[in-house]
């Protein structure tokens, strides 16, 4: 987590401007300034034998300066009930509560982040501190962040605690403490990244002391909570809770978004959300089924952060834009609006990218709070009746591309595992989000789509190139062979089958490239080369047919092959030479196979060419009647991915219409 987000700080912002920026004074009704503070008022907290003794000291003294907020000592106590698909132990040093609002409750620790305010983390040796001063000042040419070992490690623990934070409320922002012995940084996280302020002395400067002294005063709002999220009254978490199959412990939300078309609003009641074990910035999608309390009906909801570049329309207009076009195979949007907030709470991180203070960093990405509202649930793509019926769920999303490239001029640019749900039998294209009109020319986004396992081999190995029809028709062939390989058993016993999950699905995020091994993998088909799937051939078919076809894109022909169609062409045209020369010029032979791999390569644009290769394999027999059954995959689940990583679901009996959080690709 220290590596991915290291490129999405942005700092150091003088703190001064940090505070008037983030808690204005103008903002707090009733405001009270700080007047107590005074040189030497965290003595105690520095003359501390070891990290462990400071945190006392330090609650005691920073209490006094902040009406109506709790600091615990949390370090012993993570939080077991938020962070279950956390691989590590979410247990800050401090958690800052609301008064009256702070742990323990029944069955809860003293760590419950779904509660917290702020969180603090201490570290006593200066080589844990992933910030540092640039020795020639600030400015997009200097660096503030340290790359060592220990750095890194911090930055990504604290990472982790506002993935928790954000993941398990509805929060526009938080607010995140690092004290490093005797110095502080204050970061403010929200979707596009983390703004940090300068280094606070806090003993000896009163800005540490003043921040909580705001922060305590300031309303819900400017502390970063949605207050359009609300807790459901009793009577309706009930309701919810019988028509969405969640048990009684649940806890259970409401919100409403505007109908579209100036239909009426639509009020929903969802579960709380949990956290996951994700860098905290991209769209950050929760989607999952809600009751729509006035219809009395299960819909889905989504709430994300849609990317906010031109050419990227708000979801809620595509999906306008499909149904004027009558795009089969898609999913109505009945509700949807940009999220009304305070200026405070939208994201600040790209409004700061460019400041005279900021250190250099990646480039951030605009996003805006954004919800919809769908009127269908569909089921899982690994939730199956038959293989058979997840293959011919492909073809209809596929369709559903067509439809929307064709007729409404809209290519997807995101067909992935989760975002292909089966509704009715029939298999709907879901997440629009990071779609584009193709009408849009222009500059390249500097920023890449699509879900990183399921990404064209094309976009994986090269960073510049753009997004293509040709990559979303390439990206089916990845779609089925992640859900057979995971769901239907094969002959690949566990650590051949691990291996081909690497080769094929396994990316560096860090770097935003991948290697050549899904290109070599389709050029190879080597573990096709006998039937892989049990007692599923059509099934082995169908994956070589598409491997075959798609391996045309990463065929490398030769210059002699180039120069010699080339010159056939301009034969052709009836520019040079006459037929006596092109005998001695041209090898026919190469110049036809440049001829026939450029009308290959015009087939894989179409989709009717792809269609028709599904089509053709779903009609043969030996289809037979199978339920997913979960593989093992060993040393990839363990290290690489989790084996439902496309997906986003906050409520395991029911299926998200959207795929996972972006973090597996740069988004744009």
């Amino acid at each position: 987590m220290g590596n991915e987000i290291r490129g999405h700080l942005v700092g150091p912002m003088p703190v001064e401007q940090f505070l008037e920026k983030y808690l204005p004074p103008s903002m707090i009704p009733d405001y009270q300034p700080l007047t107590s503070f005074s040189d030497g008022a965290f003595e105690s907290t520095l003359s501390a034998a070891h990290e462990t003794k400071a945190y006392k000291p330090f609650i005691d003294t920073i209490t006094s300066f902040a009406p109506g907020l709790s600091f615990i000592d949390t370090h012993s106590n993570a939080d077991t009930t938020n962070c279950e698909s956390f691989t590590f132990k979410i247990k800050p040093d401090i958690c800052v509560y609301a008064d009256g609002s702070s742990p323990p409750r029944a069955g809860q620790s003293s760590c419950d982040i779904s509660a917290t305010e702020v969180v603090i983390e201490f570290k006593w040796e200066p080589h844990h501190n992933p910030f540092y001063t640039p020795a020639n000042g600030p400015g997009p040419t200097s660096h503030f962040i340290s790359e060592t070992d220990k750095a890194m490690d911090t930055l990504g623990q604290i990472t982790s605690y506002a993935a928790a934070q954000l993941g398990a409320q509805y929060r526009t922002h938080a607010f995140l403490v690092l004290i490093v012995y005797d110095q502080a940084y204050i970061l403010r996280w929200d979707r596009e990244g983390a703004t940090v302020s300068s280094a606070i002395h806090y003993n000896e400067e009163p800005h540490l002391a003043d921040f909580f002294h705001r922060y305590g005063q300031a309303s819900p709002a400017l502390r970063g909570i949605d207050t359009s999220v609300t807790p459901a009254s009793a009577e309706e978490a009930r309701l919810a809770r019988l028509q969405l199959g969640l048990p009684a412990t649940k806890r259970m939300l409401k919100t409403t978004v505007p109908g579209v078309d100036n239909s009426d609003s639509i009020t929903l009641i969802f579960p709380a959300p949990l956290a996951v074990g994700q860098t905290p910035i991209g769209r950050c999608t929760r989607a999952c089924p809600a009751y729509d309390l006035g219809n009395k009906k299960v819909v889905m909801f989504k709430d994300s952060w849609r990317v906010a570049i031109a050419g990227v329309l708000p979801e809620g207009e595509t999906y306008r834009l499909l149904k004027e076009h009558n795009v089969s195979n898609v999913a109505s949007c009945i509700a949807c609006h940009d999220v009304p907030s305070i200026s405070q709470q939208a994201p600040q991180t790209y409004k700061f990218a460019d400041a005279p203070w900021a250190c250099w960093h990646d480039t951030i990405t605009p996003h805006i709070h954004y919800r919809l509202v769908l009127n269908i649930v569909g089921k899982q793509l690994c939730e199956f009746e038959s293989s058979h019926q997840f293959v011919a769920a492909i073809r209809d999303a596929l369709i559903a591309h067509k439809d929307a490239y064709h007729n409404a001029g809209v290519l997807h640019r995101d067909l992935s595992a989760g975002n292909v749900v089966i509704h009715e039998g029939k298999g709907i294209l879901i997440d629009w989000d990071l779609s584009k009109l193709i009408s849009i020319q222009g500059a390249r986004q500097v920023t890449r789509t699509g879900t990183w396992q399921f990404m064209s081999a094309h976009l994986v190995q090269n960073r510049d190139a753009r997004h293509g029809v040709e990559d979303d028709l390439e990206s089916s062939l990845y779609v089925v062979l992640w859900i057979a390989l995971m769901y239907t058993k094969s002959h690949l016993d566990i650590p051949v089958r691990s291996l081909l999950m690497k080769d094929v699905f396994e990316v560096n995020e860090l770097e935003g490239v991948g290697s050549t091994s899904k290109s070599a993998f389709l050029n190879s088909r080597l573990q096709f080369s006998r039937d892989v799937f049990v007692d599923r051939k059509p099934l082995d078919s169908l994956v070589l047919a598409l491997a075959e076809l798609f391996a045309i894109r990463y065929t490398l022909v030769t210059r002699e092959e180039q120069k010699a169609y080339a010159t056939l062409c301009d034969y052709i045209k009836g520019l040079k030479p006459d037929a006596a020369e092109l005998a001695s010029l041209v090898n026919l032979s190469k110049a036809h196979t440049c001829y026939r791999l450029k009308m290959d390569m015009e087939a894989l644009r179409s989709h009717d060419k792809i269609i028709e290769v599904y089509d053709l394999h779903l009609r043969l027999d030996g289809w037979i009647e199978d339920l997913p059954v979960a593989q093992t995959i060993t040393s990839y689940d363990k290290h690489h991915v989790k084996r439902r990583i496309f997906t986003k679901s906050q409520c395991g009996s029911w299926v998200e219409l959207t795929t996972s959080s972006k973090r597996r690709r740069v988004e744009g």
